[in-house]
């Protein structure tokens, strides 16, 4: 699954022959490295349906390295080189190329996205319309389940502290799925918006010795930046972490549930391809994710000591050491 296809600065693309015959070029529009990862399986997917990259389709990658400002500009660049369809990682990246996309041309396909009615991208998914479609990962939906495996892998968890990123649009979905979940559970939750690095480390100082787990919703910022301050806070108060999305930062969390990255960009190819033939993208439904994994650190539970529930770690896709790769389940 290695990556073929390298992004260091903004604008990297593959450089094939301007001439070869039947050459496509289609745009990538990156919010930052975190989300390099959709890239990564969209590029290891493409030679099932035909397409190698640097020999018939060529890949313009514009990466703005987390700073959302430059979307926008690196969109409209993507337009102005006639990209045939613009592909992109996230809701900022998916924003900025629908405003630069003139008409709906050219389409936009988005490698995993949630809320995605909510935030008014999509207004039906089985025909989505705008020159839009892509992968719904059901991110903010999957909070209730999170909740459930964290509870039944640390059956001993009665109380959890619930955070997330106020500035994200689909946290009103993840809240009202972790709330209905957790009076099924009949475990108590405590929710806490949190935006910053201070604001992590003040949430556990204050709610940290009173809970026995923490869940995390939907946000770049707590998936990334925001797992340098908590990990090891969460670490030393003991307390098992769920996370969302599988990521280089996401090493110290307890357990991750959904559909990773890689298999978002993964399946994004096939839609891609679709369109490169020549089907209308709103003729082409969301689709929901077709891959959806479990992966339990059992570093991470023997540093915090947890009694685990044996016949839970059944369901892991990955049990997973850090010192010692993937173990099968």
């Amino acid at each position: 699954m290695g990556l073929v296809l390298v992004v260091l600065l903004s604008g990297c693309s593959l450089q094939p022959d301007s001439d070869a015959p039947g050459l496509r070029r289609v745009g990538v529009l990156v919010g930052t490295d975190f989300r390099l990862a959709k890239l990564e399986g969209l590029v290891d997917s493409l030679p099932a349906y035909g397409y190698t990259p640097g020999e018939n389709i060529e890949l313009v990658v514009k990466n703005a390295k987390g700073c959302n400002e430059n979307l926008l500009p690196l969109a409209k660049e993507l337009v102005a080189e006639g990209v045939e369809v613009i592909l992109t990682a996230g809701r900022v990246e998916t924003e900025a190329a629908k405003i630069a996309a003139r008409a709906g041309q050219p389409p936009i396909l988005f490698m995993g996205l949630t809320g995605i009615q909510e935030e008014g991208l999509v207004k039906d998914l089985l025909r989505p319309r705008e020159g839009l479609t892509g992968i719904h990962n059901d991110h903010a939906a999957l909070s209730g389940k999170r909740l459930e495996l964290l509870v039944k892998l640390v059956p001993h968890i009665q109380r959890v502290l619930v955070l997330y990123d106020p500035y994200v649009v689909p946290t009103i979905e993840a809240l009202a799925a972790v709330r209905e979940a957790a009076a099924k559970l009949e475990v108590t939750i405590v929710e806490a918006p949190v935006s910053d690095a201070a604001g992590i480390a003040q949430v556990l100082q204050e709610q940290g010795p009173r809970a026995d787990g923490i869940l995390l919703l939907p946000s770049v910022f707590l998936e990334s930046e925001g797992a340098h301050t908590l990990v090891p806070l969460a670490s030393k108060q003991g307390l098992p972490v769920m996370g969302v999305e599988h990521s280089e930062e996401e090493k110290g969390f307890f357990a991750i549930f959904g559909i990773t990255p890689y298999d978002q960009g993964y399946q994004a190819a096939r839609i891609l391809a679709k369109i490169l033939a020549g089907q209308a993208p709103e003729d082409i439904p969301v689709e929901p994710p077709a891959v959806l994994k479990l992966t339990v650190n059992l570093d991470v539970a023997e540093q915090l000591g947890l009694a685990l529930e044996p016949s839970m770690l059944g369901y892991a896709d990955v049990l997973y050491r850090e010192g010692g790769g993937n173990l099968e389940p």
